[in-house]
């Protein structure tokens, strides 16, 4: 069904104009870039992990090519669902994106989701380890940036559950950990095909990591050249072409592109 005129205008404008509880974590650009390398994958049916407000698993439908393509969104906290689920009506994408509450160390147990029911995951989990780093006020916005209710071994491990034998698993993660992120992913089966490093700047160390793994995947791994989000200084700091064909979605997206 062609989408009516507010539902074209807001998606011109994503990501801007989401709904966030004002109480939850706000995405960032994390989240588009992890949107767009999901985009550029196979498989029609898609997981997106700790969902939020829905902007991954969004930007995800917004940019593939294919429109058979599906997400569930899972979120432990209820506002936020809810805050998904607004979100995809106001994109005219409610019936291709859905949103359900379940909490990635209790996968098993949720209602609705079997196992290898899904072609692809896609996760922007929580970065840090509880012992580093200041601490956020609000239990939400610290939940999301520390593994204090989930750590990366619990998303790969939900991942796994979910996943078809070859299914694809997306996840952005800090570049300072990958160690602890290919040691979470091996854990569970999970096998690194895909390294690419984002660097702020073309003189500057990768910052984070996109990363594709495949469940029950050979060995082999291919290590990208780094994508480049910025050029220029100060006032003439603007997004560079790479970033940009990348991810078009950075164009409106108000964050800093700084990591969690």
């Amino acid at each position: 069904m062609p989408a009516d005129s507010s539902e074209r205008a807001a998606r011109n404008a994503f990501p801007r104009g989401l709904f966030q509880p004002a109480s939850g974590f706000r995405f960032g650009s994390d989240a588009l870039l992890l949107a767009a390398l999901a985009a550029g994958l196979p498989g029609t049916r898609a997981v997106d992990l700790g969902t939020g407000c829905g902007a991954a698993g969004l930007g995800y439908l917004l940019a593939t090519a294919d429109p058979a393509a599906t997400v569930l969104g899972l979120d432990r906290e209820a506002a936020m669902v809810a805050a998904a689920g607004q979100n995809a009506a106001a994109l005219g994408l409610a019936e291709r994106f859905t949103a359900h509450v379940a909490d990635v160390r209790h996968i098993r147990e949720a209602d609705r989701l079997a196992p290898e029911s899904c072609d692809l995951v896609m996760c922007n989990p929580p970065y840090r380890d509880p012992g580093s780093g200041r601490r956020p006020a609000g239990a939400a916005r610290d939940a999301a940036r520390f593994e204090v209710d989930g750590s990366l071994a619990d998303f790969a491990a939900a991942a796994a559950y979910l996943l078809v034998n070859k299914g694809l698993f997306v996840c952005i993660h800090l570049a300072e950990r990958l160690t602890h992120v290919a040691a979470a992913l091996a854990a569970h089966r999970l096998e690194i095909k895909r390294l690419l490093p984002v660097a702020p700047r073309v003189d500057a160390p990768a910052r984070q990591l996109l990363l594709v793994a495949r469940k029950n995947g050979g060995p082999g791994l291919v290590l990208e050249p780094p994508l480049v989000l910025y050029a220029g200084t100060g006032r003439e700091t603007r997004l560079t072409d790479a970033a940009l064909a990348f991810c078009p979605f950075l164009a409106k997206d108000v964050a800093t592109g700084q990591p969690r």
